[in-house]
């Protein structure tokens, strides 16, 4: 027999005992429960004379003696205690050794005028005749009878035991059932947050929240290590946690690095009892669960306070918490490799929206600036970070057609033909039809076409009106028409802060959108200010004032 089925075992008998001792002080049977020595560890719950009467020690010694007999025999049989009263013994077991005996005290008509029962009466100083009216109600037992109860209680509780055996392990099956549901559940949610490589804290705050559902521990948590071996990180070192933490942070960061120093060589999860040399509250545990990438530790899970029928740290805990960090260790791994390939993705666009602008030296960091901008007014419209970061990117290739006019026109000093300026107004469709092959670009094409486009329908390339123009469009146009005034140009000097701000104001509703340029002016533009002068020093030539 397994631990478990024996566990369930011993604990149906426990309950079956239980039940019997119920049902016979409704027969009238007084229940004692004593251990293998004698000793009491219950004595009848009794109301009246004949309660008293029972915990005299008369009685006390009579079932002491009993128990002490039948603890030397294997056969156990009723014993009579004086003319009239009959001791039924009901064993009590463990791991299937006899560990006690409940003992039942059974009276017949002939216990009233037992000497034993006139001491017990004396004793207890209780009226001889009250008691032996009290006690009459209860005395139909004869020696037989007695026997016969013994024989019939030590089946019922043998059945008893049985079907409440039965009941607990269905009880125990549907909660391993329960708890494979949940390891399932929790593990397909976690495979399919993986996608979301955008947002790596989000993916570990999900999974500490998961983690903890799933289990019975009162909080979990996860401590990301910094990646030296990289450069960079897919996110900043840190701790994600879930739940009401009863310890000190610092304490369990410096407890986990100490961990995760041997992990290495040996990536086996610990248990801590301690932090810095004092005991751990609640459960007195903490689960260590190293995470492993590449061959080094790069986080761990980390699980305390656990409660519920067993607040000790089991197999299944550990179990879960490997597959756990099995996920995390690749997800990282993912999220590394995720955010190499957005490095050098946004570094190619940069390089190519800088060689652009340096065919100008007069629009030297303009993508970048009005990437900036773009961003910052899409966030103030009420875009989602996500859905600026887009917007960002896409104001840093909005010019990206210009590779396709000419670098006389470009540079020109005077003002442009209209030869020049229908090739200047070619470069949103050449854009357009650089990066449309692109399948990650498909949402910023509509910046890259329409940031040209005006208001009133009076732009180009399509003419489009109002709120035909796509956002990203408007957004951006807004962001050019500022960099642009604000810095030197080939044909004129930079304007002044307060007239630029006040030419945008006054083309809201005719070439700008009128419900954005309010947005505009409320901006922060300080590190705008910072990203001129950067660039001014970058290109040693004055791009714009600032004042």
């Amino acid at each position: 027999m397994n631990c478990s089925i024996m566990t369930t075992a011993q604990s149906a008998a426990s309950a079956a005992l239980d039940q019997i001792r119920e049902r016979c002080r409704a027969l009238g049977l007084a229940a004692w429960r004593c251990d293998n020595s004698g000793l009491i560890v219950s004595e009848p719950e009794e109301a009246g004379p004949v309660g008293l009467l029972l915990c005299s020690a008369t009685f006390t010694r009579l079932v002491t003696e009993a128990v002490r007999r039948w603890a030397e025999v294997e056969t156990l049989g009723v014993v009579e205690a004086f003319p009239g009263c009959w001791l039924i013994p009901l064993e009590e077991s463990h791991r299937r050794k006899r560990t006690g005996f409940t003992v039942l005290a059974a009276f017949g008509r002939e216990s009233s005028g037992a000497t034993a029962m006139h001491a017990a009466c004396a004793e207890m100083q209780l009226d001889p005749a009250a008691t032996r009216k009290a006690l009459m109600g209860r005395a139909r037992f004869t020696e037989h009878s007695a026997a016969t109860t013994r024989q019939s209680l030590q089946w019922m509780v043998e059945d008893l035991a049985r079907a409440g055996e039965g009941d607990q392990t269905a009880v125990g099956f549907t909660r391993q059932l329960t708890d494979a549901y949940e390891t399932i559940d929790l593990l397909y949610s976690l495979g399919r947050s993986m996608n979301d490589l955008n947002h790596p804290d989000r993916f570990i705050a999900r999974m500490c929240e998961r983690v903890k559902f799933t289990l019975s521990f009162g909080w979990v948590a996860v401590w990301v290590a910094e990646d030296s071996r990289r450069g960079h990180t897919p996110m900043p070192a840190r701790v994600f946690f879930s739940g009401e933490m009863g310890v000190e942070q610092p304490a369990l960061v410096r407890a986990v690095r100490k961990v995760l120093a041997g992990a290495a060589d040996d990536p086996a999860r610990a248990i801590l009892t301690e932090l810095d040399g004092r005991p751990i509250m609640g459960s007195g545990q903490i689960l260590v669960q190293p995470v492993m990438r590449n061959g080094a530790t790069a986080a761990a899970i980390v699980a305390g306070d656990k409660s519920g029928d067993d607040p000790q740290v089991s197999s299944y805990d550990i179990q879960l918490l490997e597959a756990a960090a099995g996920f995390i260790g690749a997800f990282l791994d993912n999220a590394a490799l995720y955010a190499d390939q957005e490095a050098m993705f946004l570094g190619t666009l940069v390089a190519l929206t800088s060689s652009i602008d340096a065919k100008d030296r007069y629009t030297c960091g303009h993508s970048q600036r009005v990437a900036h901008l773009s961003q910052e007014l899409a966030l103030a419209s009420g875009m989602s970070r996500e859905q600026a970061d887009r917007i960002r990117i896409s104001g840093l290739v909005h010019d990206v057609g210009k590779i396709g006019v000419p670098e006389a026109v470009l540079c020109k000093a005077g003002k442009l033909t209209e030869e020049e300026f229908a090739a200047i107004k070619k470069h949103p469709e050449i854009g357009h039809r650089i990066l449309r092959d692109i399948p990650a670009m498909d949402d910023l094409l509509p910046g890259v076409l329409h940031h040209h486009e005006r208001y009133d329908g009076k732009g180009y390339p399509h003419g489009l009106a109002g709120e035909n123009i796509p956002q990203a469009g408007r957004i951006i146009a807004i962001a050019d028409t500022f960099d642009a005034m604000s810095s030197t140009r080939s044909y004129r000097s930079a304007m002044p802060r307060p007239t630029v701000l006040a030419e945008l104001v006054r083309c809201a509703g005719s070439q700008l959108d009128p419900a954005l340029v309010p947005l505009f002016i409320k901006l922060d533009l300080s590190t705008y200010d910072r990203m001129v002068g950067e660039h001014a020093a970058g290109s040693n030539f004055p791009l714009a004032i600032a004042a």
